[in-house]
């Protein structure tokens, strides 16, 4: 009530007015606190209340996958120009012997240029025509047109090889500044969302909410091969932290932690989950076996690694450790076996 409406309802006590007019004692009290309410109005309003810990918990999981998101997204780009370096390598590797070739053949025509400048070009097909038989008028001949195709085919592969290279090194300055912009950006979201991971846990901290012990445990007995060394290998890895971009020794992320488990079994994976999913073998849940991988999403964002008994072990998000779940913790996109 704004005072005005005090006021008017409190006429008699604003005017002057007769003794028998005036408020009695207990509604002169409730005229006051009126008065003083509608003074204090927006101040009054109790305080909302802090989210619950379920809330804050929510809260921290939805942008922590949200920064594994990012962290895939920049494995991926890693892999991209790893892709791209590896074949201006190989191009550049193609292109030497080729220059090679050519630098040969020119020369040898280069010689054979110079010595028909130096007799004069009459001289030298008078000395052709009169060169003995037919025959060996025939060969010299063979021999020249020999020469300059090979010089032509020389110099051919050496363009083309020099245009193959110049196409890669286009590429590569593309690739360049695409990795240079697409990082800036992923970093400053990463940043963004790693500032909003400290709020909620300085919020989870101040609330008590306590964090979950690491659970370690032996290996299961498997039969010797690379399944069982990938198995051991992220059995001792429980308990390290979740690191972005990592793939050991000190924390992982997740895709990291499944290509060093693979790569400790003598196999290769690439360090980005879609990219692992595109590089195994697909199979069933049924045919789940230990050392398979279960990959998560639509886009698939997440990989764990399968290790029996409807478990995986994997490296969560950011600020969690590397621990066991269940294998439909999160929506599952397919399941793979890494190729032997």
């Amino acid at each position: 009530m704004s005072r005005d409406g005090v006021q008017a309802a409190a006429g008699p006590v604003a005017g002057r007015v007769d003794r028998q007019d005036r408020p009695s004692g207990a509604r002169r009290t409730l005229i006051a606190a009126a008065a003083l309410l509608a003074l204090l109005g927006p101040l009054a309003v109790p305080a909302a209340a802090d989210p619950s810990a379920a809330e804050v918990e929510k809260r921290l999981k939805k942008a922590s996958h949200q920064l594994e998101v990012v962290v895939e997204q920049y494995n991926d780009l890693r892999l991209e120009v790893k892709r791209g370096r590896a074949e201006a390598d190989r191009l550049q590797a193609r292109i030497a012997p080729l220059e090679a070739v050519a630098e040969a053949r020119s020369a040898e025509v280069g010689t054979f240029a110079a010595a028909a400048y130096r007799t004069g070009r009459a001289a030298g097909v008078i000395g052709l025509l009169h060169s003995g038989s037919p025959q060996a008028l025939g060969d010299r001949l063979a021999m020249l047109e020999a020469l300059g195709t090979q010089r032509g085919r020389a110099i051919e592969a050496l363009a083309t090889a020099n245009n193959d290279v110049a196409a890669v090194q286009e590429s590569l300055s593309a690739l360049a500044a695409k990795e240079k912009l697409q990082g800036a950006k992923l970093l400053a979201k990463k940043r963004h969302i790693e500032g909003e991971i400290a709020r909620l846990d300085a919020l989870r901290f101040d609330l008590g909410i306590p964090d979950a012990e690491p659970i370690f445990a032996n290996p299961p007995a498997l039969p010797p091969g690379a399944a069982s060394a990938a198995v051991r290998f992220v059995y001792a890895q429980l308990g390290k932290p979740y690191q972005w971009g990592a793939s050991g020794p000190g924390g992982y992320d997740c895709s990291g932690l499944t290509a060093a488990a693979w790569q400790a079994a003598g196999v290769s994976l690439p360090h980005n989950a879609r990219a692992q999913y595109g590089a195994v073998s697909h199979v069933s849940r049924g045919q789940l076996s230990p050392g398979d991988l279960v990959f998560y999403y639509g886009n698939i964002q997440h990989v764990g690694m399968y290790v029996g008994g409807g478990r995986i072990i994997h490296a969560p998000q950011q600020g969690e450790r590397i621990r066991f779940d269940r294998v439909d913790y999160q929506p599952v996109h397919g399941y793979g076996r890494p190729r032997r």
